[in-house]
């Protein structure tokens, strides 16, 4: 489909919905060398012994619940040690955003201050409320958002199931824009139109039944 005729399909959209890492945030740069840490005190502990440290094999835990990657890795670790690490890992995380060693997709800033101007932009992220707060704050992007939603804040329940609770404060109609699959199914779930971002961490199947895709965050003015 044309983008015109993308134009024209979206033009009663009124808010915008966008996951966080892997769409506007390019996670890799902080993630990688927190979660490299991670995996040695798996591995010194006798976890992860098959896990080969890539950033090709450490993107897929981009985007889904903070447990996710240790419940694979370490499945028969203790709890305790298993939110040791990944507390290790998330203060790390914290560090590298505040040491600006990450860094938004290029032309983020640019895209999300002409939408604001038209749209309702909203952020709900897989994410903790610490992380996502301090990101926006330290890439100065807060301001172009209505709110901003954390998972944890609803105890990491599934994307959808938080949208359906807020979306009564949300105007209609509503376009929901992402790069995993729980955001696909969180917009299919909801009856909403999706957005899949084919330069984010997710394959490229996970976008099978997106509405539209982009190949950049840039693409979203084409389209709206």
């Amino acid at each position: 489909m044309d983008k015109q005729s993308i134009r024209e399909e979206l033009k009663n959209v009124k808010s915008i919905i966008f996951d966080f890492d892997g769409t506007l945030h390019d996670t890799i740069k902080i993630y990688y060398p927190a979660f490299s840490e991670g995996v040695k005190i798996l591995k010194d502990h006798g976890y992860a012994k098959d896990f080969e440290l890539s950033e090709e094999n450490v993107k897929r835990f981009l985007g889904e619940k903070p447990n996710f990657a240790y419940d694979l890795l370490a499945k028969d670790a203790d709890e305790d040690f298993k939110i040791e690490v990944m507390t290790h890992v998330g203060q790390k995380m914290d560090e590298n955003v505040k040491n600006k060693i990450g860094k938004l997709y290029d032309g983020t800033e640019e895209v999300l201050e002409k939408l604001s101007k038209t749209y309702d932009l909203y952020i709900l992220s897989n994410c903790r409320e610490s992380y996502l707060d301090q990101a926006l704050d330290i890439y100065g992007i807060k301001k172009y958002f209505k709110k901003y939603y954390a998972a944890e804040t609803f105890d990491f329940i599934p994307k959808d199931e938080i949208i359906r609770q807020e979306r009564k404060n949300l105007k209609e109609e509503i376009i929901f824009v992402g790069d995993r699959h729980h955001d696909m199914a969180a917009a299919h779930k909801n009856n909403l139109r999706s957005i899949f971002c084919t330069y984010g961490f997710g394959p490229e199947d996970e976008g099978k039944d997106a509405t539209y895709k982009i190949n950049s965050i840039r693409e979203m003015l084409e389209i709206l």
